[in-house]
C-alpha cells in the first residue's frame, strides 16, 4: 500500500513539472490533504522559463478548485501578491491568479490586483498587473493605468514609459480608439497628460535612433566584428553559394579568433567540405578562451560518419560533460542508443542540465524517428518542468505510436494549452 507521503511526494513532483499527474492523483485520493503543496504552487511559478512559457494560474486555480482547504489557500494568494518582490515570473503567476477569483465575483481579490499595481513595483517590471487590469476592466482599467503611470513619472522624471500596454489594449479592444479617449482625459487629469506626454517622447527617441540594416554588408567581415549574435537570422537564411564561401574561408585561416566565429555559421548549416577539419577542431581541447572545440561540436550534429559516431560515443562514455556531445548522436543514431539515452536521463538532475537534454533529445528522434524514443523520453517526462519542450516530447511519443496510458490520461489536465488540446487528437 502506498504511503501517504509518497502519494504527496509524487504530487509535488507532477506540480512542479506541471503535468496533469497532480489532478489525477487528488481525485485519486480526495481524503489526502494536498493544501500545502498547492500553496507552493501558488508563490512560485515552476515553469522552466517564465517569460516564454507564461504563468500557470489556471493548471494551479484548477487544483485549488478540488481541495478541501480553499480559504487557506486563497490567503495566500492575497498575501503572496501583497509581499512578492523577488521574482517577476512569480509575481505575474500571482495576479493572474488573483484575476480568476475576481473574474468569479471576488471583490477583495480585484481589490487586491489593483493595489498591487505599481506599488513597490519589481525593478523592470512596473508593467506587472496590467494586462489583469485590462482584462478585468477595459477602458476604464486602461484609464486607471495611464493615471497611475503619470503620477510614477512625476515622481521620478528620469523614469520611462512606451506605448506597450496601449497596443495591448488596442489590439484586445479594437473598436475602441484608445489614443483619442486618453486624450480627453488629459484635458483635466495632468497625470495622463504625463503619460501621454511620455510616451510620445519614447516613440520619437526610437525613430531617432533605428539603427541602419547591415543586409548589404558582407556576412564574412560582420562575422569578425566584436558582436556577432545579431547575424543569427542572416546566417540561418545564407544560400549554398555562401555556405560554400564561409567554409573555404574557415579551411585557410589561421587565426583562432576568426576560426571560433566561422565554426559558428555551421551550427545551424551542415559543413560542406571536408568532414575531418571539422571533427579535428572538436577534438581539441575545450578552452575557456576560445569556443573552437565548442562550436565544431556543435557542428558535428549535422554531419555522419564512422569516426564522428566514435568520438561522440567515446566523449559521452568518458568525459566530466557527457550532455554537451549527446547532440552528435542527431545525425549519428544507431537502433539501441536508447539505452545509454535513457541512462543518462535517470542520472541527470538539475532543471537547466533536464532542459538541455529534452533539447538535444528532442532533435534527435525528431531526426530519427523510432519506437526506440519510448523510454528515454518518458523518463524525461517525469522529469522536466519546460511545458514547451514537454509537448515536443508528448507529440514524438504520438508520432511514434509508443504514447502510454498513463501520459494519455494526463495531457487532458496539463499546465500548458496547448498540450492540453493534445487530447482531442487521441
Amino acid at each position: 500500500m502506498t504511503s501517504t507521503s509518497e502519494i504527496k511526494r509524487r504530487f509535488f513532483i507532477s506540480l512542479k513539472c506541471g503535468t496533469g499527474g497532480t489532478y489525477l492523483l487528488m481525485k485519486r485520493y480526495p481524503k489526502i490533504d494536498f493544501s500545502n503543496h498547492i500553496i507552493k504552487g501558488v508563490l512560485k511559478n515552476y515553469a522552466y522559463d517564465g517569460q516564454f512559457e507564461g504563468n500557470r494560474s489556471r493548471y494551479i486555480f484548477g487544483l485549488i478548485s478540488l481541495s478541501k482547504q480553499q480559504d487557506k489557500i486563497r490567503k495566500a494568494v492575497l498575501h503572496g501578491l501583497a509581499t512578492e518582490q523577488e521574482d517577476t515570473w512569480n509575481l505575474t503567476h500571482l495576479f493572474a491568479l488573483a484575476k480568476l477569483y475576481a473574474e468569479r465575483g471576488d471583490a477583495e481579490m480585484k481589490d487586491a490586483i489593483y493595489s498591487r499595481f505599481l506599488s513597490n513595483p519589481i525593478e523592470g517590471s512596473d508593467w506587472a498587473g496590467a494586462s489583469e487590469i485590462l482584462e478585468l476592466d477595459g477602458l476604464p482599467g486602461m484609464i486607471y493605468i495611464a493615471e497611475k503611470f503619470g503620477k510614477q513619472l512625476e515622481k521620478n522624471p528620469e523614469g520611462w514609459q512606451d506605448d506597450a500596454i496601449l497596443i495591448e489594449f488596442q489590439e484586445e479592444y479594437p473598436d475602441i480608439k484608445v489614443y483619442e479617449e486618453l486624450e480627453k482625459k488629459a484635458r483635466t487629469n495632468k497625470y495622463i497628460r504625463i503619460y501621454l506626454k511620455e510616451i510620445k517622447r519614447v516613440e520619437k527617441y526610437r525613430e531617432e535612433n533605428i539603427v541602419n540594416s547591415s543586409q548589404n554588408r558582407n556576412l564574412i567581415e560582420d562575422l569578425f566584428r566584436p558582436k556577432y549574435h545579431g547575424l543569427f537570422f542572416r546566417i540561418k537564411k545564407l544560400n549554398t553559394e555562401e555556405i560554400l564561401e564561409v567554409a573555404k574561408t574557415l579551411v585557410n585561416e589561421t587565426d583562432k579568433f576568426r576560426i571560433e566565429r566561422l565554426l559558428y555559421v555551421f551550427n545551424y548549416h551542415p559543413f560542406p567540405l571536408d568532414k575531418r577539419i571539422i571533427l579535428k577542431y572538436a577534438s581539441q581541447k575545450r578552452s575557456r578562451k576560445d569556443k573552437i572545440a565548442d562550436n565544431a561540436i556543435d557542428a558535428l550534429r549535422h554531419l555522419k560518419g564512422k569516426s564522428i559516431r566514435e568520438f561522440a560515443l567515446d566523449k559521452i562514455q568518458n568525459s566530466r560533460n557527457p550532455i554537451d556531445y549527446l547532440q552528435i548522436l542527431m545525425s549519428n543514431y544507431k537502433p539501441g542508443d536508447y539505452k545509454l539515452l535513457s541512462k543518462i536521463a535517470i542520472q541527470t538532475k538539475g532543471e537547466q542540465k533536464i532542459e538541455q537534454l529534452a533539447i538535444t533529445y528532442t532533435d534527435i528522434y525528431r531526426s530519427n524517428k523510432t519506437k526506440e524514443c519510448k523510454q528515454p523520453l518518458e523518463i524525461l517526462y517525469g522529469k522536466m518542468n519546460c511545458a514547451i519542450h514537454r509537448k515536443t516530447v508528448i507529440e514524438l511519443l504520438m508520432e511514434n505510436k509508443v504514447l502510454s496510458n498513463k501520459i494519455r490520461k494526463e495531457i487532458q489536465y496539463d499546465c500548458d494549452v496547448d498540450t492540453r488540446e493534445l487530447a482531442g487528437t487521441l
